[in-house]
Order: structure tokens, then sequence, then C-alpha cells
């Protein structure tokens, strides 16, 4: 079962957020709530949870459950 909530790390601020993930979507971009700086996925990433988060976005947790990487 997916986990939703995840502790966003700002790679600019090194602040830490907790932050409720979509359910069934990738999200792309956030704010930082601390410093205002426009997070963005790394090459490679899907999201900014997969980038800068605790736990991968739900779709990707989903997709290493059944052994597929999106």
């Amino acid at each position: 079962m997916p986990i939703f909530i995840s502790i966003l790390t700002c790679p600019h601020c090194g602040r830490h957020t907790e932050a409720q993930k979509p359910t069934d979507a990738c999200q792309h971009f956030r704010e930082c709530p601390h410093c205002g700086t426009l997070l963005k996925p790394k090459p490679g990433d899907c999201c900014v949870f997969c980038s800068y988060g605790s736990v991968a976005c739900p779709p990707q947790q989903r997709a290493r459950m059944v052994g597929n990487e999106l």
C-alpha cells in the first residue's frame, strides 16, 4: 500500500516540510514554504517527491511493488 505523506527537503535552504502527495499523479513543481524556491524534479526523476522526498510518489511506489520502475 502506498505511503501518501513525505518529508520534502528543500535543496536551496535545507529545511524540511511534511507534504501530502497526490494519490494518482506525479507532482512536477512545488514551492518551498520557507524560502520560496520552486522545486523541480532532478533529471531522471518523475516528480519532486522522488527527487527531494523521504518517500517516492505513489505511482513510483506501486511500480516498485510489482517490479517495474517508471
